[in-house]
């Protein structure tokens, strides 16, 4: 995508952030967000951090061994249709090194019949009318990925899950998180 989460591991990570998108228009975006990223940086030894690269590759297959420790999504996932999710999930157990985390947060479904609700519903639909008039399709769903199933095929993909609640996110009327964050362990 963006690369909007390359300033955060860069924070985290001490020697390499990897970036992967299918598009090369979206990697030099950023690339290009990552070098403004480390010009803003006040203090010169997180300016340099490490070692940013970009990778070209469909998050469907992969090109990388067992070789992270961390891997994560900042948003990317409406990208898929919930039957790639098991094929998703498994690249990214594939390119974990044993006991490597998948790590991506996951915002709480809108109440029913909400604006926030009805606003998402008719954007899937309006994408799922326009995938039916043109080719090639473009997937970009916002419903499409509830944590329960979310959870369920982590763990048929070998995944162990934990969640921690974002609440710096927000909490619902009832108290329960704006967004969890799902930890998956690669078991």
């Amino acid at each position: 995508g963006t690369g909007a989460g390359v300033d955060a591991l860069r924070g985290l990570c001490e020697r390499r952030v990897t970036g992967v998108d299918f598009s090369a228009g979206m990697l030099a975006a950023a690339g290009a967000s990552a070098a403004a990223g480390r010009e803003r940086g006040a203090d010169p030894e997180r300016a340099a951090g490490p070692v940013v690269d970009w990778v070209r590759a469909d998050a469907r297959a992969l090109p990388f061994a067992p070789v992270f420790d961390l891997a994560v999504s900042f948003g990317a996932f409406g990208h898929f249709l919930p039957a790639e999710r098991p094929a998703l999930f498994a690249q990214a157990r594939a390119a974990l090194r044993p006991g490597g985390l998948f790590v991506f947060p996951v915002p709480a479904p809108p109440p029913v019949g909400s604006k926030t609700y009805l606003t998402l519903w008719g954007f899937d639909t309006v994408m799922r009318l326009r995938n039916l008039l043109w080719h090639p399709p473009f997937v970009m769903y916002y419903r499409t990925f509830p944590l329960r199933d979310v959870l369920a095929d982590l763990d048929r993909t070998g995944f162990r899950t934990a969640l921690s609640p974002l609440t710096g996110l927000g909490v619902l009327p009832g108290g329960a998180p704006r967004c969890v964050l799902v930890v998956a362990r690669r078991t």
